[in-house]
Protein backbone atom coordinates (compact mmCIF):
# COMPACT_ATOMS: atom_id res chain seq x y z
CA UNK A 1 0.00 0.00 0.00
CA UNK A 2 1.47 3.55 -1.07
CA UNK A 3 3.18 5.55 1.73
CA UNK A 4 4.78 8.46 0.22
CA UNK A 5 3.42 11.45 -1.74
CA UNK A 6 4.60 13.85 -3.78
CA UNK A 7 3.41 17.62 -4.46
CA UNK A 8 3.24 17.47 -7.57
CA UNK A 9 1.71 20.95 -8.76
CA UNK A 10 2.88 24.64 -7.25
CA UNK A 11 1.28 25.06 -3.70
CA UNK A 12 0.94 28.04 -1.30
CA UNK A 13 -0.28 28.28 2.04
CA UNK A 14 -1.80 32.11 2.98
CA UNK A 15 -3.12 32.44 6.14
CA UNK A 16 -7.16 33.25 6.52
CA UNK A 17 -7.36 35.25 9.97
CA UNK A 18 -10.37 36.17 8.92
CA UNK A 19 -12.09 32.87 9.10
CA UNK A 20 -9.99 31.85 12.22
CA UNK A 21 -6.84 32.36 13.49
CA UNK A 22 -5.53 28.54 12.53
CA UNK A 23 -7.36 28.80 9.19
CA UNK A 24 -5.25 28.86 5.90
CA UNK A 25 -6.02 29.04 2.05
CA UNK A 26 -4.38 25.67 0.46
CA UNK A 27 -3.67 27.00 -3.13
CA UNK A 28 -2.68 25.76 -6.19
CA UNK A 29 -2.69 28.68 -8.70
CA UNK A 30 -1.82 26.67 -11.73
CA UNK A 31 -4.58 24.09 -11.36
CA UNK A 32 -7.10 26.84 -9.79
CA UNK A 33 -8.39 25.75 -7.12
CA UNK A 34 -8.15 27.16 -3.28
CA UNK A 35 -9.63 25.42 -0.26
CA UNK A 36 -9.60 26.35 3.29
CA UNK A 37 -7.41 23.90 5.82
CA UNK A 38 -6.85 24.13 9.32
CA UNK A 39 -3.07 24.30 11.32
CA UNK A 40 -2.81 20.38 10.94
CA UNK A 41 -3.15 20.06 7.27
CA UNK A 42 -1.48 23.05 6.46
CA UNK A 43 1.98 21.68 8.57
CA UNK A 44 1.23 18.46 6.26
CA UNK A 45 1.24 20.74 2.60
CA UNK A 46 4.15 22.99 4.03
CA UNK A 47 6.51 19.71 4.25
CA UNK A 48 5.26 18.16 0.79
CA UNK A 49 6.88 21.51 -0.42
CA UNK A 50 9.78 20.63 1.04
CA UNK A 51 10.31 16.76 0.10
CA UNK A 52 8.11 13.77 -0.33
CA UNK A 53 6.15 13.16 2.72
CA UNK A 54 5.76 9.89 4.16
CA UNK A 55 3.11 8.61 6.71
CA UNK A 56 1.25 5.19 8.01
CA UNK A 57 -1.46 7.57 9.89
CA UNK A 58 -5.06 6.58 8.58
CA UNK A 59 -6.42 10.33 8.51
CA UNK A 60 -3.62 11.81 7.23
CA UNK A 61 -3.92 9.31 4.14
CA UNK A 62 -7.02 10.17 3.82
CA UNK A 63 -6.81 13.72 3.43
CA UNK A 64 -3.36 13.08 1.74
CA UNK A 65 -5.51 10.31 -0.90
CA UNK A 66 -8.32 13.46 -1.23
CA UNK A 67 -5.24 15.90 -2.72
CA UNK A 68 -4.26 13.05 -4.73
CA UNK A 69 -7.82 12.79 -6.26
CA UNK A 70 -7.51 16.52 -6.57
CA UNK A 71 -4.44 15.75 -9.12
CA UNK A 72 -1.81 17.96 -6.81
CA UNK A 73 0.03 14.97 -5.66
CA UNK A 74 1.72 12.08 -7.63
CA UNK A 75 1.24 13.27 -10.83
CA UNK A 76 3.20 14.77 -13.54
CA UNK A 77 4.92 17.33 -12.77
CA UNK A 78 2.41 20.20 -14.09
CA UNK A 79 3.44 22.24 -17.18
CA UNK A 80 4.32 26.15 -16.07
CA UNK A 81 3.17 29.25 -18.24
CA UNK A 82 6.31 29.97 -20.29
CA UNK A 83 7.24 32.50 -23.32
CA UNK A 84 9.98 30.99 -25.60
CA UNK A 85 12.31 33.20 -27.11
CA UNK A 86 13.01 33.52 -30.71
CA UNK A 87 15.19 35.18 -32.52
CA UNK A 88 14.51 38.36 -35.22
CA UNK A 89 11.51 38.50 -34.58
CA UNK A 90 8.74 38.57 -36.70
CA UNK A 91 5.53 40.21 -35.64
CA UNK A 92 2.65 40.90 -36.87
CA UNK A 93 0.86 44.10 -34.42
CA UNK A 94 2.76 46.68 -33.67
CA UNK A 95 1.82 50.41 -31.54
CA UNK A 96 3.41 53.52 -33.79
CA UNK A 97 4.29 56.16 -30.90
CA UNK A 98 3.63 58.61 -33.27
CA UNK A 99 4.72 61.63 -31.19
CA UNK A 100 6.80 62.63 -28.32
CA UNK A 101 4.53 66.04 -28.42
CA UNK A 102 1.54 66.48 -26.43
CA UNK A 103 -1.21 69.29 -26.17
CA UNK A 104 -1.50 68.81 -22.18
CA UNK A 105 1.05 68.94 -19.29
CA UNK A 106 -0.31 65.98 -16.96
CA UNK A 107 2.11 65.98 -13.59
CA UNK A 108 2.90 62.85 -13.73
CA UNK A 109 3.59 62.08 -17.39
CA UNK A 110 6.51 59.82 -17.86
CA UNK A 111 8.38 60.42 -21.05
CA UNK A 112 7.68 64.58 -19.55
CA UNK A 113 5.90 65.31 -23.24
CA UNK A 114 6.60 68.83 -24.15
CA UNK A 115 4.33 71.30 -26.27
CA UNK A 116 7.23 70.64 -29.62
CA UNK A 117 8.40 67.17 -30.27
CA UNK A 118 9.26 64.75 -32.52
CA UNK A 119 6.96 63.19 -35.26
CA UNK A 120 7.21 59.77 -36.82
CA UNK A 121 7.43 60.81 -40.87
CA UNK A 122 4.67 58.71 -42.87
CA UNK A 123 7.13 56.62 -44.44
CA UNK A 124 8.30 55.25 -41.34
CA UNK A 125 4.96 54.28 -40.53
CA UNK A 126 4.28 52.81 -43.84
CA UNK A 127 6.99 50.47 -43.20
CA UNK A 128 6.48 49.15 -40.45
CA UNK A 129 2.82 48.20 -41.78
CA UNK A 130 4.41 46.45 -44.78
CA UNK A 131 6.62 44.27 -42.39
CA UNK A 132 3.85 43.04 -40.19
CA UNK A 133 1.56 42.86 -43.26
CA UNK A 134 4.60 40.36 -44.63
CA UNK A 135 4.72 38.38 -41.27
CA UNK A 136 1.40 37.63 -41.29
CA UNK A 137 1.28 36.23 -44.93
CA UNK A 138 4.16 34.63 -44.47
CA UNK A 139 3.05 33.01 -40.99
CA UNK A 140 -0.26 32.26 -42.67
CA UNK A 141 -2.09 34.65 -39.53
CA UNK A 142 -5.10 36.20 -40.96
CA UNK A 143 -5.15 39.32 -38.92
CA UNK A 144 -2.81 42.20 -37.71
CA UNK A 145 -3.07 44.32 -34.69
CA UNK A 146 -2.05 48.22 -35.53
CA UNK A 147 -1.85 50.41 -32.57
CA UNK A 148 -1.11 54.16 -31.67
CA UNK A 149 0.11 55.58 -28.33
CA UNK A 150 2.78 58.40 -26.89
CA UNK A 151 5.30 58.98 -25.70
CA UNK A 152 3.40 62.17 -25.83
CA UNK A 153 -0.37 62.34 -27.57
CA UNK A 154 -1.06 60.57 -31.13
CA UNK A 155 -3.66 62.65 -32.66
CA UNK A 156 -0.75 65.21 -32.73
CA UNK A 157 0.68 63.66 -35.74
CA UNK A 158 -3.00 63.63 -37.50
CA UNK A 159 -1.60 63.21 -40.84
CA UNK A 160 0.31 59.94 -40.05
CA UNK A 161 -2.53 58.49 -37.99
CA UNK A 162 -4.70 58.68 -40.51
CA UNK A 163 -2.69 58.20 -43.60
CA UNK A 164 -0.94 54.55 -42.00
CA UNK A 165 -4.21 53.27 -40.30
CA UNK A 166 -5.97 54.12 -44.40
CA UNK A 167 -2.71 52.60 -45.86
CA UNK A 168 -2.77 49.62 -43.36
CA UNK A 169 -6.49 49.10 -44.67
CA UNK A 170 -6.44 48.95 -48.10
CA UNK A 171 -3.51 46.20 -47.47
CA UNK A 172 -5.35 44.23 -45.46
CA UNK A 173 -8.17 44.33 -48.04
CA UNK A 174 -5.46 43.40 -50.76
CA UNK A 175 -4.12 40.74 -49.14
CA UNK A 176 -7.53 39.77 -47.13
CA UNK A 177 -6.13 40.00 -43.77
CA UNK A 178 -8.05 41.25 -40.91
CA UNK A 179 -7.29 44.63 -39.11
CA UNK A 180 -7.55 45.16 -35.44
CA UNK A 181 -7.00 49.30 -34.70
CA UNK A 182 -6.25 50.49 -31.19
CA UNK A 183 -5.20 54.40 -29.72
CA UNK A 184 -4.36 55.33 -26.09
CA UNK A 185 -5.29 59.22 -26.08
CA UNK A 186 -6.06 62.23 -24.04
CA UNK A 187 -9.47 63.14 -25.86
CA UNK A 188 -8.35 66.42 -26.58
CA UNK A 189 -9.03 67.22 -30.09
CA UNK A 190 -11.80 68.21 -32.19
CA UNK A 191 -15.19 66.98 -32.65
CA UNK A 192 -14.45 66.17 -36.73
CA UNK A 193 -11.32 64.16 -35.21
CA UNK A 194 -13.69 62.26 -32.86
CA UNK A 195 -15.88 61.20 -35.34
CA UNK A 196 -13.08 59.79 -37.80
CA UNK A 197 -11.85 57.71 -34.66
CA UNK A 198 -15.23 56.55 -33.56
CA UNK A 199 -15.48 55.04 -37.17
CA UNK A 200 -11.84 54.25 -37.80
CA UNK A 201 -10.57 52.75 -34.91
CA UNK A 202 -11.47 49.48 -33.15
CA UNK A 203 -10.67 50.08 -29.24
CA UNK A 204 -10.05 53.13 -27.52
CA UNK A 205 -8.69 54.20 -24.36
CA UNK A 206 -9.01 57.67 -23.21
CA UNK A 207 -7.13 59.19 -20.06
CA UNK A 208 -9.02 60.32 -17.58
CA UNK A 209 -8.80 60.93 -14.31
CA UNK A 210 -12.18 62.20 -12.57
CA UNK A 211 -14.16 65.02 -12.06
CA UNK A 212 -12.98 68.66 -12.55
CA UNK A 213 -10.93 69.42 -10.05
CA UNK A 214 -8.83 66.47 -9.89
CA UNK A 215 -8.87 66.53 -13.89
CA UNK A 216 -7.47 69.98 -14.28
CA UNK A 217 -5.03 69.09 -11.34
CA UNK A 218 -3.38 66.40 -13.08
CA UNK A 219 -3.82 66.81 -16.52
CA UNK A 220 -3.76 70.57 -17.36
CA UNK A 221 -2.83 72.29 -20.39
CA UNK A 222 0.33 73.73 -20.95
CA UNK A 223 -1.02 77.25 -19.65
CA UNK A 224 -2.49 75.81 -16.98
CA UNK A 225 -5.97 75.64 -17.61
CA UNK A 226 -8.20 72.73 -16.86
CA UNK A 227 -8.81 69.67 -19.44
CA UNK A 228 -12.17 68.61 -17.93
CA UNK A 229 -14.42 70.12 -20.51
CA UNK A 230 -13.06 68.98 -23.51
CA UNK A 231 -12.05 65.51 -22.35
CA UNK A 232 -16.21 65.31 -21.12
CA UNK A 233 -17.37 66.83 -24.79
CA UNK A 234 -15.23 63.79 -26.30
CA UNK A 235 -16.45 61.00 -24.22
CA UNK A 236 -20.00 62.28 -24.74
CA UNK A 237 -19.52 61.92 -28.59
CA UNK A 238 -18.29 58.21 -28.10
CA UNK A 239 -21.54 57.60 -26.23
CA UNK A 240 -23.45 59.29 -28.43
CA UNK A 241 -22.51 57.34 -31.00
CA UNK A 242 -22.27 53.67 -28.84
CA UNK A 243 -18.29 53.52 -28.95
CA UNK A 244 -17.14 51.46 -26.88
CA UNK A 245 -14.02 52.93 -25.07
CA UNK A 246 -12.44 52.00 -21.36
CA UNK A 247 -11.14 55.50 -19.60
CA UNK A 248 -7.75 55.02 -17.08
CA UNK A 249 -7.42 57.08 -14.51
CA UNK A 250 -3.87 57.46 -12.85
CA UNK A 251 -4.26 56.94 -9.20
CA UNK A 252 -1.91 59.96 -7.30
CA UNK A 253 -1.95 61.45 -3.55
CA UNK A 254 -4.78 64.30 -4.41
CA UNK A 255 -7.20 61.15 -5.26
CA UNK A 256 -6.23 59.26 -2.29
CA UNK A 257 -9.88 58.73 0.04
CA UNK A 258 -11.60 59.88 -2.70
CA UNK A 259 -10.90 57.26 -5.19
CA UNK A 260 -14.69 55.57 -4.52
CA UNK A 261 -16.07 58.68 -5.14
CA UNK A 262 -14.38 59.66 -8.40
CA UNK A 263 -15.35 56.29 -10.03
CA UNK A 264 -19.20 56.93 -8.88
CA UNK A 265 -18.62 60.12 -10.51
CA UNK A 266 -16.98 58.81 -13.60
CA UNK A 267 -20.20 56.29 -13.62
CA UNK A 268 -22.88 58.93 -12.77
CA UNK A 269 -20.91 61.64 -15.52
CA UNK A 270 -20.28 58.77 -18.37
CA UNK A 271 -20.84 55.00 -17.65
CA UNK A 272 -18.22 54.07 -19.25
CA UNK A 273 -18.24 50.36 -20.20
CA UNK A 274 -14.51 49.85 -18.60
CA UNK A 275 -12.58 51.72 -15.77
CA UNK A 276 -8.73 51.06 -15.74
CA UNK A 277 -6.66 52.21 -12.38
CA UNK A 278 -3.50 52.80 -12.02
CA UNK A 279 -1.31 54.25 -8.96
CA UNK A 280 1.27 56.74 -10.04
CA UNK A 281 4.65 55.18 -11.17
CA UNK A 282 6.82 57.85 -9.96
CA UNK A 283 8.71 59.12 -12.48
CA UNK A 284 9.95 61.90 -15.64
CA UNK A 285 7.74 64.59 -14.90
CA UNK A 286 6.58 63.82 -11.29
CA UNK A 287 10.68 64.32 -10.54
CA UNK A 288 9.97 67.73 -11.09
CA UNK A 289 6.15 68.45 -9.92
CA UNK A 290 6.66 66.41 -6.86
CA UNK A 291 3.39 64.30 -7.70
CA UNK A 292 3.63 61.60 -5.37
CA UNK A 293 1.31 58.11 -5.59
CA UNK A 294 -1.37 57.02 -2.71
CA UNK A 295 -0.81 55.23 0.12
CA UNK A 296 -0.46 51.80 -0.55
CA UNK A 297 -2.90 50.90 2.22
CA UNK A 298 -4.49 53.53 1.28
CA UNK A 299 -4.97 52.62 -2.48
CA UNK A 300 -5.51 49.24 -1.29
CA UNK A 301 -8.73 49.44 0.71
CA UNK A 302 -10.52 52.30 -2.46
CA UNK A 303 -10.03 49.64 -4.67
CA UNK A 304 -11.52 46.99 -3.07
CA UNK A 305 -14.48 49.56 -2.63
CA UNK A 306 -14.45 50.12 -6.07
CA UNK A 307 -14.12 46.55 -7.63
CA UNK A 308 -17.79 46.38 -5.44
CA UNK A 309 -19.33 49.69 -6.66
CA UNK A 310 -18.13 48.86 -10.64
CA UNK A 311 -20.26 45.03 -9.85
CA UNK A 312 -23.16 46.97 -8.45
CA UNK A 313 -23.21 49.23 -11.88
CA UNK A 314 -22.08 46.63 -14.01
CA UNK A 315 -18.83 48.12 -15.35
CA UNK A 316 -15.92 46.30 -15.59
CA UNK A 317 -12.81 47.94 -13.01
CA UNK A 318 -9.04 47.03 -13.36
CA UNK A 319 -6.07 46.84 -12.09
CA UNK A 320 -3.50 45.86 -13.39
CA UNK A 321 -2.02 44.12 -10.93
CA UNK A 322 -4.67 41.93 -9.67
CA UNK A 323 -6.06 39.51 -12.71
CA UNK A 324 -7.23 36.07 -10.86
CA UNK A 325 -8.41 34.63 -13.93
CA UNK A 326 -5.43 34.73 -15.67
CA UNK A 327 -2.07 32.84 -15.63
CA UNK A 328 0.92 34.19 -16.69
CA UNK A 329 4.58 34.00 -16.51
CA UNK A 330 4.88 37.63 -17.92
CA UNK A 331 3.44 41.09 -16.71
CA UNK A 332 2.69 41.88 -20.58
CA UNK A 333 4.84 41.50 -24.14
CA UNK A 334 7.95 44.31 -22.54
CA UNK A 335 9.10 40.73 -22.01
CA UNK A 336 10.19 39.76 -25.62
CA UNK A 337 7.12 39.94 -27.72
CA UNK A 338 6.14 43.83 -27.85
CA UNK A 339 7.53 45.33 -30.98
CA UNK A 340 6.64 49.54 -30.86
CA UNK A 341 7.94 52.29 -33.03
CA UNK A 342 9.38 55.46 -31.80
CA UNK A 343 9.14 58.71 -33.39
CA UNK A 344 13.20 57.95 -33.99
CA UNK A 345 12.73 54.96 -35.18
CA UNK A 346 14.02 53.09 -32.04
CA UNK A 347 12.23 49.46 -31.34
CA UNK A 348 10.72 49.18 -28.01
CA UNK A 349 8.88 46.70 -25.82
CA UNK A 350 7.83 49.08 -23.52
CA UNK A 351 5.13 52.07 -24.19
CA UNK A 352 6.39 54.17 -20.89
CA UNK A 353 9.91 53.55 -22.87
CA UNK A 354 10.02 55.85 -25.71
CA UNK A 355 13.16 58.22 -25.51
CA UNK A 356 16.76 57.60 -25.24
CA UNK A 357 17.45 60.12 -22.16
CA UNK A 358 14.95 57.73 -20.47
CA UNK A 359 17.70 55.76 -17.85
CA UNK A 360 15.80 52.60 -19.01
CA UNK A 361 16.14 52.79 -22.35
CA UNK A 362 19.17 50.72 -22.62
CA UNK A 363 16.97 47.70 -21.14
CA UNK A 364 13.90 47.69 -23.46
CA UNK A 365 15.45 49.21 -26.53
CA UNK A 366 16.07 46.22 -28.86
CA UNK A 367 16.00 47.46 -32.37
CA UNK A 368 15.89 50.01 -34.90
CA UNK A 369 14.77 51.11 -38.31
CA UNK A 370 16.78 52.13 -40.49
CA UNK A 371 16.30 54.73 -43.22
CA UNK A 372 18.78 53.43 -45.73
CA UNK A 373 17.56 50.12 -46.28
CA UNK A 374 13.93 50.97 -44.54
CA UNK A 375 14.17 47.74 -42.62
CA UNK A 376 14.19 46.82 -39.21
CA UNK A 377 17.51 45.46 -37.32
CA UNK A 378 17.19 43.62 -33.60
CA UNK A 379 20.02 43.16 -30.96
CA UNK A 380 18.70 39.61 -30.18
CA UNK A 381 21.22 40.13 -26.57
CA UNK A 382 18.56 42.63 -25.67
CA UNK A 383 15.54 40.59 -26.64
CA UNK A 384 16.85 37.38 -25.52
CA UNK A 385 17.29 39.08 -21.83
CA UNK A 386 14.08 40.81 -21.88
CA UNK A 387 12.24 37.29 -23.13
CA UNK A 388 14.49 35.92 -19.99
CA UNK A 389 12.79 38.33 -17.37
CA UNK A 390 9.74 35.77 -16.73
CA UNK A 391 8.09 35.36 -13.24
CA UNK A 392 10.34 32.05 -12.86
CA UNK A 393 13.97 33.79 -13.12
CA UNK A 394 12.78 36.29 -9.97
CA UNK A 395 14.28 35.05 -6.93
CA UNK A 396 12.02 37.87 -5.25
CA UNK A 397 8.78 35.61 -6.46
CA UNK A 398 10.14 32.43 -6.14
CA UNK A 399 7.32 32.13 -2.89
CA UNK A 400 4.69 34.67 -3.75
CA UNK A 401 1.11 32.78 -3.99
CA UNK A 402 0.44 35.66 -6.42
CA UNK A 403 3.09 35.61 -8.76
CA UNK A 404 1.14 33.30 -11.48
CA UNK A 405 -1.33 36.14 -12.22
CA UNK A 406 1.26 39.31 -12.02
CA UNK A 407 3.80 37.75 -13.91
CA UNK A 408 6.25 38.86 -11.39
CA UNK A 409 4.73 42.51 -12.21
CA UNK A 410 5.56 45.23 -14.25
CA UNK A 411 8.54 45.04 -15.43
CA UNK A 412 9.40 49.15 -16.22
CA UNK A 413 8.52 49.66 -12.80
CA UNK A 414 11.77 47.33 -11.72
CA UNK A 415 13.80 49.52 -8.78
CA UNK A 416 17.43 48.62 -10.08
CA UNK A 417 18.03 47.08 -13.54
CA UNK A 418 21.57 45.58 -12.07
CA UNK A 419 19.24 43.68 -10.18
CA UNK A 420 15.89 42.58 -12.35
CA UNK A 421 16.06 38.90 -10.85
CA UNK A 422 16.64 39.46 -7.17
CA UNK A 423 14.27 43.09 -6.84
CA UNK A 424 10.88 43.75 -7.73
CA UNK A 425 8.65 47.01 -6.73
CA UNK A 426 7.70 46.63 -3.33
CA UNK A 427 5.12 49.41 -3.49
CA UNK A 428 3.37 47.65 -6.25
CA UNK A 429 3.81 43.76 -5.40
CA UNK A 430 1.79 44.91 -1.51
CA UNK A 431 -0.96 46.17 -3.64
CA UNK A 432 -0.59 42.88 -6.32
CA UNK A 433 -0.69 40.35 -3.42
CA UNK A 434 -3.49 42.20 -1.52
CA UNK A 435 -5.77 42.91 -4.44
CA UNK A 436 -4.95 39.10 -5.76
CA UNK A 437 -5.70 37.55 -2.11
CA UNK A 438 -9.12 39.88 -1.82
CA UNK A 439 -10.27 38.15 -5.35
CA UNK A 440 -9.05 34.98 -4.61
CA UNK A 441 -11.23 34.62 -1.08
CA UNK A 442 -14.13 35.88 -3.12
CA UNK A 443 -13.69 33.65 -6.34
CA UNK A 444 -13.56 30.23 -3.50
CA UNK A 445 -16.26 31.62 -1.56
CA UNK A 446 -18.51 32.57 -4.70
CA UNK A 447 -17.67 28.58 -5.65
CA UNK A 448 -18.71 27.17 -2.22
CA UNK A 449 -22.12 29.26 -2.63
CA UNK A 450 -22.60 27.84 -6.30
CA UNK A 451 -21.71 24.44 -4.60
CA UNK A 452 -24.34 24.38 -1.53
CA UNK A 453 -26.74 25.91 -4.40
CA UNK A 454 -26.79 22.61 -6.66
CA UNK A 455 -26.62 20.69 -3.54
CA UNK A 456 -30.07 22.37 -2.32
CA UNK A 457 -31.19 22.13 -5.94
CA UNK A 458 -30.44 18.19 -5.56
Amino acid sequence: MKDTYTLSADCYLIPYPEKDQHSYIAYFPIQSLAFEVNEDAAEILNSLRKKPYKTDDPSVKDFLEHLESLRVLNQSKEIQPFIPYKENPEPTRTILLLSDKCNLKCLYCYNDAQSKGKMMPLRMAKDTIDMIVRNALAQKIRSIELGYHGGGEPTMNWSVLTGSLNYARELCQKHGLHLNSSICTNGIFSADKAQWIIENINDIAISADGPPEIQNKQRPFHNGKGSFEQVAVTIDLFNLHRKSYAIRLTATEYSEGKLVQIIQFLIDRFHPPIICIEPLFVCGRCETSGCKPPVDDHFINEMIEAYELGKKNKISVQYSGNRISLLLSRFCGAQGSNFFVTPDGDVTSCLEVSSHEDPRADFFMYGKYEKSTRKFTFDNYKLKRLTDSQVQSFDSCSDCFAKWHCGGDCLAKTPDFSKVTSQRNAYRCKINKALTRDSLIKTMNQQIEISKDVVMGL
